[in-house]
């Protein structure tokens, strides 16, 4: 599939609108620059946003799961458990999963364990949504052996955390996702999550990076709804998603294709209906279920200032067993009876 920016031209065509081609593999002889040979003629793509294989990128959105990992007693993988988690979210109309963020505990796990609940994973979802796999890790090669796998087992996105604890350079910022784009075989997610990672990444560096081949978009889990306007406006099509639970009316209403949170374990349908209702340009509605979810979360926050441990526990509660947290995290020693209150109220 070669999808491009602005401007299409080859032997009678001359296309100025955003545009998606899709065109088998067998068909493309060589790719060159901005020079693609099909069928034998040559044909010149400007401003080209990405190269990718049998990925529809004008269906990245939604609402999507950043999946929980289950554990059992030991604190060892227990893969199995996710199996009716992943059936309910499904259910509950979700359009698919990130698989090894931060909720789902994937930096507290080795690189076989991220590959076998990523196959996991995506042998249980059969295709019947959108798998987007977080590949970041400490070691570049970690990154991009992740990103190899994901793509082999079925994964139509990658998305990787910027690198973390060494203060870097825009350049080296720039170079370590143009490295990935250039390694995966599927479109490549930013997440610019800078609360987490230490690092805020300028406007002007990301919207570089967009402009990047193969790369489609980014997970914004940032309050500063200024930078992704500011995505939204000069990288037109990009797919930003919105991951701050808090703000998610907010983000659809300003353009971002969809959200990724990860409250949205606990309460999927809702997030699902408001989704539907900014969809629909119902924004009262859309504004009275945020209210609701903030309800919930605001709690949960006060229980759980790391969020990871109240997630297992409302999922715990909701009936699935998912386990306890990996330390260094710690079981929950404050009284969670309104937070599981609220969280019952909503189902």
């Amino acid at each position: 599939m070669i999808s491009t920016n602005r401007h299409y031209s080859g032997d009678g065509f001359n296309l100025h609108f955003p545009l998606v081609l899709f065109i088998p593999d067998k068909w493309v002889s060589s790719l060159s620059g901005n020079l693609i040979l099909i069928h034998g003629r040559w044909i010149m793509l400007e401003n080209c946003l990405q190269v990718a294989r049998d990925v529809d990128v004008t269906k990245i959105g939604g609402i999507v799961v950043p999946l929980v990992t289950p554990f059992d007693n030991h604190g060892d993988l227990d893969v199995e458990k996710a199996r009716c988690l992943i059936e309910w979210h499904i259910e509950q109309g979700v359009d698919g999963f990130y698989v090894g963020g931060s909720t789902g505990e994937g930096f507290f796990q080795s690189v076989d364990e991220r590959c076998q609940y990523l196959e996991f994973v995506a042998d249980v979802l059969k295709r019947r949504g959108m798998l987007i796999a977080q590949v970041g890790a400490f070691s570049v090669r970690d990154v991009h052996q992740l990103a190899r796998f994901a793509a082999a087992k079925g994964y139509d996105v990658v998305s990787a955390t910027p690198p973390m604890f060494f203060k870097h350079t825009d350049v080296e910022l720039i170079e370590y996702y143009r490295e990935l784009a250039q390694v995966s075989e599927v479109p490549v997610l930013l997440y610019n999550v800078p609360g987490m990672a230490g690092l805020t990444m300028a406007a002007a560096t990301m919207v570089d990076m967009l402009r990047l081949p193969n790369v489609v978009g980014s997970k914004h889990t940032d309050m500063n709804f200024y930078v992704a306007e500011r995505l939204l406006r000069e990288v037109p099509g990009a797919a930003i998603f919105n991951g701050s639970d808090e703000m998610l009316t907010s983000g659809l209403a300003m353009g971002m294709v969809g959200g990724i949170g990860s409250t949205y374990n606990l309460m999927p349908s809702l997030y699902v209906e408001i989704y539907e209702a900014v969809k629909m340009g119902n924004l009262d509605r859309a504004r009275h279920l945020q209210a609701t979810v903030n309800d919930i979360t605001q709690e949960l926050l006060r229980i759980s200032p790391g969020v990871v441990p109240g997630i297992k526990h409302g999922l715990n509660v909701l009936g699935f067993d998912v386990g306890e947290p990996r330390r260094p995290f710690q079981p929950l020693a404050t009284d969670t009876a309104q937070f599981e209150r609220l969280l019952g109220a909503s189902r």
